[in-house]
């Protein structure tokens, strides 16, 4: 990327000015990364915190009222940037222009209006009822899990509500909160399941505060068997027939997590570094490439992978 022809002061103060921002970026992804990790929620429930008397409290989260758009901006960069790229590329562009924020607004509106059909089309569709029954078939299976009670909410930031931790009459909760939404390309429904278990307790003050026992997300994807390069095509095949195909998709996906739930919330610390040991059979499946768990050969294009959690990616049912 060529920057614009100025004047020695003038190229000094931009050159400045970019390393300024590039130092700034640097200083401020450290502050927000370092608290994470130090304070990393396992991926594994721990065997100590696995049966307690009286079971736990389950709260099932769904939020949305339709299903969800996601866009892709990642190459914006270093395409931009004649091959170059890299996080002072982007630092470049973003000091120079909004040109990523601009391209990212252009996406989201190109998306909400290409997936208008889908969300007609399943106007309608029990969605909150799918993950209800889900979460209630799922958590029963795990001998030692003892759902208490299983509450429903569309509150996505109810863990943080003082009046609901308050109310828990269990020393645990557990918070199943998913999300639906479509690739940007329009080729995958996904369905996102996040598993959190919670100790109830009280801060300083008698505050009920929770702390993080345990925290993955189980993604269960659904692909088109022949997906076109044009998004909206695509999304006329999920619409079609009242919207046929991507109801028969969202029931195969929560029919999984049924499944996966439970295998997730069993896994061990033992299991989890066995995914990460050397010599593992890798793979890739929708865009996601990581150690392969479990690939079902009476069902070619179905497979389940660990990217930092589980990624299940099966056929669409045309």
């Amino acid at each position: 990327m060529r920057l614009p022809a100025c004047s020695p002061l003038h190229s000094e103060t931009q050159l400045t000015r970019i390393i300024r921002i590039f130092l700034s970026c640097c200083m401020a992804s450290t502050a927000a990364t370092a608290p994470l990790q130090a304070a990393a929620v396992p991926n594994a429930v721990a065997e100590r915190d696995r049966a307690i008397p009286g079971g736990r409290a389950v709260e099932v989260i769904v939020p949305q009222t339709q299903i969800e758009t996601t866009i892709d901006i990642g190459r914006v960069a270093s395409a931009a940037n004649n091959g170059g790229g890299g996080l002072l590329g982007m630092i470049i562009i973003s000091s120079m222009d909004d040109t990523r924020e601009v391209l990212s607004q252009s996406s989201r509106g190109r998306a909400e209006a290409a997936i208008a059909p889908l969300r007609q089309a399943l106007l309608g569709f029990d969605v909150n009822g799918l993950a209800v029954a889900t979460t209630k078939a799922a958590l029963a299976k795990p001998a030692w899990f003892q759902p208490a009670s299983i509450d429903v909410t569309n509150d996505a930031a109810i863990q943080s509500r003082p009046e609901f931790l308050a109310k828990l009459k269990s020393p645990q909760v557990a918070l199943v909160g998913y999300r639906y939404e479509a690739s940007p390309d329009f080729t995958q429904i996904r369905v996102i399941a996040d598993l959190q278990l919670g100790r109830v307790g009280a801060m300083k003050g008698g505050a009920p505060a929770l702390t993080p026992l345990y925290h993955q997300q189980v993604a269960s994807i659904v692909q088109l068997r022949k997906p076109s390069f044009e998004p909206s095509e695509n999304v006329g095949r999920w619409s079609a027939d009242d919207g046929k195909l991507a109801k028969a998709a969202l029931t195969s996906a929560f029919a999984r997590l049924e499944q996966l739930i439970p295998f997730a919330v069993g896994l061990g610390d033992a299991d989890v570094k066995s995914f990460a040991a050397k010599g593992r059979e890798k793979a890739f499946a929708a865009g996601y490439y990581g150690p392969l768990v479990e690939r079902n050969p009476e069902r070619p294009g179905k497979t389940l992978i660990w990217a930092n959690g589980l990624v299940n990616v099966q056929p669409s049912q045309d």
